[in-house]
């Protein structure tokens, strides 16, 4: 059974583990890469497994997708998905739809947020359309947003109206 929670920061060293297997094995998906990530400090994994909710198997982080809630005056109303990942092994499962249902749940008991954005690589049709699914439309497009092996990609900008 899947469990989606967030994580205490001592297992910091799990979500780092499993971001950079991202990073490693969906290149496109990420505008960060592995190389410039596998040099973080301690600390800043630590800082940053704060902002993640995780797809638990076995008490072992087999999915993530990270959130952030503005705290800018003008712009607290909005918050950003991203960073969401799910082990190969465990997908078609129905994991990234649990992520985002409880993810969404987290982003909606914070009363000032009305909107939510997120970005996404215009090839990743399964991701296009699971967002979609949960209420995300595409409202642009950056073109030649990542550079990934010398290919350009497109990026889709996506948002939520709650």
């Amino acid at each position: 059974m899947i469990e989606v929670k967030k994580l205490h920061s001592r297992r910091w060293k799990e979500y780092r583990d499993l971001r950079l297997e991202a990073l490693k094995s969906d290149p496109i998906a990420f505008s960060s890469s592995f190389e410039e990530e596998k040099i973080f400090s301690d600390e800043e994994w630590k800082r940053r497994i704060n902002n993640v909710l995780f797809a638990i198997s076995n008490d072992k982080p087999v999915g993530m997708i990270g959130y952030i809630i503005n705290n800018k005056n003008k712009t607290k109303h909005i918050a950003n998905i991203f960073g969401v990942y799910v082990k190969k092994e465990y997908r078609r499962q129905g994991i990234g739809k649990k992520l985002f249902d409880i993810a969404l749940k987290f982003i909606q008991k914070n009363v000032n947020v009305f909107k939510i954005n997120l970005g996404v690589n215009s090839e990743l049709k399964a991701a296009i359309e699971l967002y979609k699914k949960h209420g995300f439309k595409i409202v642009g497009r950056l073109k030649k947003e990542l550079l990934v092996d010398g290919k350009f990609y497109d990026e889709l900008m996506m948002e939520r109206i709650l």
